[in-house]
Protein backbone atom coordinates (compact mmCIF):
# COMPACT_ATOMS: atom_id res chain seq x y z
CA UNK A 1 0.00 0.00 0.00
CA UNK A 2 1.44 3.18 -1.18
CA UNK A 3 2.04 5.90 1.40
CA UNK A 4 -0.30 9.32 1.64
CA UNK A 5 1.15 12.13 -0.29
CA UNK A 6 3.35 14.37 2.39
CA UNK A 7 4.71 17.71 1.10
CA UNK A 8 6.98 19.79 3.90
CA UNK A 9 6.94 23.00 3.41
CA UNK A 10 10.15 24.53 5.18
CA UNK A 11 10.48 28.14 5.28
CA UNK A 12 10.07 31.66 7.24
CA UNK A 13 6.90 33.78 7.78
CA UNK A 14 5.80 33.29 3.96
CA UNK A 15 5.24 29.83 4.75
CA UNK A 16 4.23 30.04 8.36
CA UNK A 17 1.83 32.58 7.65
CA UNK A 18 2.35 35.53 9.80
CA UNK A 19 -0.66 37.42 11.09
CA UNK A 20 -2.60 34.71 10.02
CA UNK A 21 -4.07 31.47 11.69
CA UNK A 22 -3.08 28.51 10.32
CA UNK A 23 -5.94 27.52 8.66
CA UNK A 24 -5.11 31.05 6.40
CA UNK A 25 -1.46 30.10 5.75
CA UNK A 26 0.04 29.07 2.37
CA UNK A 27 0.24 25.75 3.26
CA UNK A 28 -2.96 24.99 4.38
CA UNK A 29 -4.25 26.76 1.23
CA UNK A 30 -1.98 24.57 -0.42
CA UNK A 31 -3.28 21.38 0.80
CA UNK A 32 -6.84 22.54 0.08
CA UNK A 33 -5.71 22.87 -3.74
CA UNK A 34 -3.66 19.43 -3.62
CA UNK A 35 -6.92 17.59 -2.33
CA UNK A 36 -9.65 19.83 -4.83
CA UNK A 37 -7.84 19.28 -8.20
CA UNK A 38 -9.50 18.35 -11.40
CA UNK A 39 -9.93 14.86 -12.17
CA UNK A 40 -6.19 14.02 -13.41
CA UNK A 41 -4.56 16.52 -10.77
CA UNK A 42 -6.78 15.97 -7.72
CA UNK A 43 -4.70 14.06 -4.37
CA UNK A 44 -7.43 13.66 -1.82
CA UNK A 45 -5.11 12.11 0.51
CA UNK A 46 -2.53 15.04 0.62
CA UNK A 47 -0.88 16.30 3.60
CA UNK A 48 1.32 19.68 3.60
CA UNK A 49 3.20 20.46 6.63
CA UNK A 50 3.73 23.63 7.84
CA UNK A 51 7.43 24.15 8.69
CA UNK A 52 7.57 27.66 8.58
CA UNK A 53 9.16 30.07 11.45
CA UNK A 54 9.15 33.66 11.26
CA UNK A 55 12.13 35.72 11.06
CA UNK A 56 14.19 32.43 9.88
CA UNK A 57 17.30 32.68 7.71
CA UNK A 58 18.75 29.80 5.63
CA UNK A 59 21.19 28.78 7.99
CA UNK A 60 18.18 28.93 10.96
CA UNK A 61 16.29 26.55 8.55
CA UNK A 62 19.27 24.29 7.63
CA UNK A 63 18.91 23.48 11.32
CA UNK A 64 15.55 23.11 11.91
CA UNK A 65 15.39 20.45 9.23
CA UNK A 66 17.92 18.77 10.72
CA UNK A 67 16.48 18.74 13.54
CA UNK A 68 12.80 18.05 12.13
CA UNK A 69 14.56 14.77 10.00
CA UNK A 70 16.21 13.68 12.70
CA UNK A 71 12.25 13.37 14.68
CA UNK A 72 11.09 11.61 11.49
CA UNK A 73 13.31 9.42 10.15
CA UNK A 74 10.45 7.89 7.92
CA UNK A 75 10.57 11.04 5.80
CA UNK A 76 12.29 9.58 3.08
CA UNK A 77 11.44 7.78 -0.55
CA UNK A 78 12.18 3.81 -1.45
CA UNK A 79 14.03 3.77 -3.65
CA UNK A 80 13.07 3.00 -6.95
CA UNK A 81 9.68 3.29 -5.99
CA UNK A 82 6.95 6.64 -7.43
CA UNK A 83 8.18 9.27 -4.25
CA UNK A 84 5.20 10.02 -1.98
CA UNK A 85 7.18 12.60 0.11
CA UNK A 86 8.28 15.73 -0.98
CA UNK A 87 9.28 19.48 -0.36
CA UNK A 88 9.21 23.48 -0.49
CA UNK A 89 11.95 24.99 0.43
CA UNK A 90 10.75 28.77 0.74
CA UNK A 91 13.95 30.43 2.52
CA UNK A 92 16.04 33.37 2.48
CA UNK A 93 14.12 36.89 2.53
CA UNK A 94 15.16 37.16 5.64
CA UNK A 95 19.00 37.34 4.82
CA UNK A 96 18.08 39.30 1.96
CA UNK A 97 16.57 41.90 4.82
CA UNK A 98 19.64 41.33 6.90
CA UNK A 99 22.05 42.04 4.55
CA UNK A 100 23.93 38.40 4.83
CA UNK A 101 26.02 37.78 2.62
CA UNK A 102 24.49 35.32 -0.84
CA UNK A 103 27.28 32.72 -0.67
CA UNK A 104 26.87 31.92 2.75
CA UNK A 105 22.61 31.84 1.78
CA UNK A 106 23.50 29.80 -1.30
CA UNK A 107 26.00 27.28 0.89
CA UNK A 108 23.12 26.52 3.60
CA UNK A 109 19.83 25.94 0.68
CA UNK A 110 22.58 23.92 -1.07
CA UNK A 111 22.90 21.95 2.00
CA UNK A 112 19.34 21.81 2.57
CA UNK A 113 18.45 20.52 -0.99
CA UNK A 114 21.35 17.71 -0.29
CA UNK A 115 19.61 16.65 3.01
CA UNK A 116 17.07 16.23 0.91
CA UNK A 117 18.27 14.29 -1.97
CA UNK A 118 19.88 12.08 0.52
CA UNK A 119 16.42 10.68 1.00
CA UNK A 120 14.97 10.59 -2.28
CA UNK A 121 12.65 13.99 -1.47
CA UNK A 122 11.75 15.72 -4.38
CA UNK A 123 12.09 19.34 -3.72
CA UNK A 124 11.24 22.56 -4.86
CA UNK A 125 13.16 25.27 -5.06
CA UNK A 126 11.07 28.36 -3.88
CA UNK A 127 12.92 32.08 -5.15
CA UNK A 128 12.99 35.24 -3.73
CA UNK A 129 13.78 38.91 -5.58
CA UNK A 130 16.44 41.13 -4.05
CA UNK A 131 13.59 44.02 -4.38
CA UNK A 132 14.61 45.57 -1.20
CA UNK A 133 18.06 46.30 -1.87
CA UNK A 134 20.07 49.69 -2.89
CA UNK A 135 22.84 47.82 -3.71
CA UNK A 136 22.82 46.49 -7.75
CA UNK A 137 25.84 44.22 -7.04
CA UNK A 138 24.19 42.74 -3.89
CA UNK A 139 21.27 42.15 -5.96
CA UNK A 140 22.42 40.54 -8.67
CA UNK A 141 24.57 38.15 -6.86
CA UNK A 142 21.27 36.96 -4.33
CA UNK A 143 18.84 36.98 -7.20
CA UNK A 144 21.25 34.75 -9.43
CA UNK A 145 21.38 32.06 -6.43
CA UNK A 146 18.33 30.76 -7.05
CA UNK A 147 18.22 29.75 -10.34
CA UNK A 148 21.93 28.17 -10.34
CA UNK A 149 20.84 26.13 -7.17
CA UNK A 150 17.75 24.77 -9.44
CA UNK A 151 20.51 23.88 -12.12
CA UNK A 152 22.64 22.60 -9.87
CA UNK A 153 20.46 20.09 -7.67
CA UNK A 154 18.15 19.19 -10.74
CA UNK A 155 14.87 20.79 -8.94
CA UNK A 156 12.16 23.16 -10.03
CA UNK A 157 12.29 26.59 -9.34
CA UNK A 158 9.33 28.62 -8.49
CA UNK A 159 10.58 32.12 -9.55
CA UNK A 160 9.36 34.76 -6.74
CA UNK A 161 6.52 34.01 -4.09
CA UNK A 162 5.62 37.33 -3.84
CA UNK A 163 5.12 37.60 -7.30
CA UNK A 164 2.01 40.08 -8.09
CA UNK A 165 1.86 40.04 -3.89
CA UNK A 166 4.51 42.49 -2.32
CA UNK A 167 3.15 45.93 -2.04
CA UNK A 168 -0.41 45.10 -3.29
CA UNK A 169 -2.79 46.46 -0.53
CA UNK A 170 -5.58 43.85 -0.89
CA UNK A 171 -3.12 40.83 -1.11
CA UNK A 172 -0.85 41.66 1.77
CA UNK A 173 -0.85 42.71 5.73
CA UNK A 174 -0.46 46.57 7.27
CA UNK A 175 3.30 46.16 6.06
CA UNK A 176 2.92 45.29 3.01
CA UNK A 177 4.67 42.30 2.69
CA UNK A 178 3.23 39.86 4.43
CA UNK A 179 0.57 38.47 2.72
CA UNK A 180 -3.11 38.35 3.96
CA UNK A 181 -5.01 35.16 3.98
CA UNK A 182 -6.13 36.29 -0.07
CA UNK A 183 -2.43 36.60 -0.38
CA UNK A 184 -1.79 33.54 0.94
CA UNK A 185 -4.20 31.69 -1.49
CA UNK A 186 -2.48 33.41 -4.38
CA UNK A 187 1.06 31.86 -3.14
CA UNK A 188 -0.84 28.54 -3.14
CA UNK A 189 -2.32 28.99 -6.89
CA UNK A 190 1.18 30.27 -8.10
CA UNK A 191 3.08 27.35 -6.38
CA UNK A 192 0.28 24.44 -7.60
CA UNK A 193 1.46 23.91 -11.15
CA UNK A 194 4.95 23.55 -9.87
CA UNK A 195 3.94 20.85 -7.21
CA UNK A 196 1.72 19.11 -9.75
CA UNK A 197 4.28 18.65 -12.18
CA UNK A 198 6.76 17.34 -9.41
CA UNK A 199 4.26 15.09 -7.68
CA UNK A 200 3.45 13.77 -11.16
CA UNK A 201 -0.24 15.25 -11.03
CA UNK A 202 -0.02 17.16 -14.13
CA UNK A 203 0.17 20.79 -14.97
CA UNK A 204 -2.77 23.47 -14.20
CA UNK A 205 -3.02 27.06 -14.68
CA UNK A 206 -3.37 27.41 -10.92
CA UNK A 207 -6.75 29.52 -11.82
Amino acid sequence: MSHPLTLLALGDSLTEGYGLEPEAAFPAALERLLRAGGPTARHPDATVVNLGLSGDTTAGGLRRLRAWLARNPDFANDEGAAPRRFAIVELGANDGFMGLDPQDMEENLAAILALLAERGVPALLAGFKAEFSDDPDYAEDYDALFPRLAARFGVPLWPYVLDGIWGVADLTLWDGLHPNAAGAERMARAALPYVLDMVGGGGTDGS
